[in-house]
């Protein structure tokens, strides 16, 4: 009986699989590329965040801030579990290598050519894994970080882009269809994944786990409400959730250490959460009245790239005058049209000077929503509009003559009233000389 020849699907498939096992072995150097190219790529992504945090400052009306903090700190947590994941993969590669190393050496312990006595290296021995233990270990644990670290990615991605361009949608179609119509995807989604989590935790009781209907519909339900929440991606995201849930009993170790990470990532998250403006989409600090604040004063934050604060020159000023910026938010025109109305074309004049009315209407809508005490006197500056020389935002510009300033220390109250929303006040304590 002759062989097959050597094109048959067998062969073909035989040498599929040598390629894939060579391939799986030789995938530590990619990884160990990769992982040195996301670490750069991955800190990097701190800065999106901080631009992505200003943008939702800068338009989302006060009420909605809640939904940008939301989103900024998941974006936040999700690079911070990428930064830590990275980091500790490219370690433990390293030291995967080292060992591999190692152990073409010195493949295995030596009691007989121990430096030690045969006593205490048998001790030592008999507490210590096996080089080999060690090294299948370490290479599974950096492919798991590997995997799941990406998927963390593009989870995150994937949300916070939908949910961002539902929050746009939203405030465009606000003022022509009712909040509550507009909300109904959200609860949509919201009772898919309540659902979901009664299902996954009643079908996983050992007496549901034969009922067909049961794991029926947690199978219906799972499959919606990932098609819903991950769009077209759910079909991989679902790939890798189901290779870990599914080799649980098996690889308990690794999905455990992988929750290890979890909690290394949001330890980074809190320690850099204060370097962005995340915590002000949640609470506005109060104004400590005798405290100088840096964000207060150009001099001391010459490279800043957001201002959430009115701002002088100097906390000592010494010129002619108090130059004055008040930073005018984007989502502050929704508020505009309770305290100054609407500006309408005046049909008798032509398109520039219905401009220039325009412009002139909004700028004294700025000072009626504005106000400026000087050591308790409420002043009347002329303002003009202007953007920030360093951070490019759009604002308010006043100027403080020297002769309404008293000698010695001077308190500056700037307060914005937003209609019944919101009123901002920020004290400003400095010394004229």
């Amino acid at each position: 009986m002759s062989l097959p020849p050597e094109t048959t699907p067998i062969v073909e498939n035989k040498k599929n699989i040598k390629w894939l096992q060579r391939l799986k072995e030789e995938s530590w150097e990619a990884e160990l590329l990769v992982s040195a190219i996301a670490i750069f790529g991955t800190f990097q992504l701190f800065g999106l965040i901080e631009w992505a945090t200003n943008k939702y400052i800068d338009l989302l009306p006060i009420e909605q801030y809640i939904y940008g903090y939301m989103i900024s700190f998941m974006g936040l947590a999700a690079i911070s579990v990428l930064v830590s994941m990275f980091v500790i993969h490219f370690f433990l590669r390293a030291y995967w290598i080292g060992l591999v190393g190692l152990n073409s050496v010195f493949s295995d312990y030596s009691v007989e050519d121990s430096i030690y006595s045969k006593i205490y290296t048998e001790k030592i021995l008999g507490i210590i894994p096996k080089q080999e233990d060690t090294i299948q270990k370490v290479d599974e644990l950096c492919s798991v970080i590997f995997s799941a670290a990406f998927t963390i990615l593009l989870i995150y991605s994937y949300m916070s882009l939908f949910l961002s361009v539902y929050m746009l949608i939203y405030n465009l179609l606000l003022d022509y269809v009712p909040s509550y119509i507009l909300l109904i995807p959200l609860f949509i989604i919201s009772g898919l994944l309540v659902l979901q989590m009664i299902f996954n935790v009643i079908g996983n009781l050992k007496k549901y786990k034969s009922n067909v209907w049961v794991q029926t519909w947690m199978f219906k339900l799972v499959k919606l409400t990932s098609m819903v929440t991950y769009g077209p991606l759910y079909r991989y995201f679902m790939q890798v959730f189901m290779v870990f849930g599914s080799n649980f009993k098996k690889k308990k170790s690794l999905v455990y250490l992988i929750i290890v990470f979890l909690f290394s990532g949001m330890f980074v998250a809190a320690v850099k959460i204060v370097d962005t403006n995340i915590l002000y989409l949640f609470f506005q600090q109060p104004n400590d009245q005798e405290y100088m604040y840096s964000n207060y004063y150009f001099d001391q934050n010459p490279d800043k790239t957001f201002l959430l604060t009115p701002q002088i020159q100097s906390d000592l000023i010494e010129s002619e005058t108090v130059k004055l910026f008040i930073p005018v938010f984007r989502h502050e025109r929704s508020y505009q049209k309770d305290k100054c109305g609407e500006f309408i074309d005046n049909k008798n004049l032509g398109t520039d000077e219905n401009l220039v009315k325009g412009r002139q209407f909004y700028l004294n809508c700025y000072e009626k929503y504005h106000s400026i005490m000087l050591n308790g006197q409420l002043l009347n500056i002329n303002f003009l509009k202007k953007d920030h020389a360093v951070t490019e935002q759009f604002g308010i510009l006043g100027f403080i003559d020297k002769d309404v300033l008293k000698k010695g220390n001077n308190t500056l109250v700037v307060t914005k009233a937003l209609g019944d929303v919101k009123e901002f006040t920020w004290t400003i304590p400095f010394y004229f000389q």
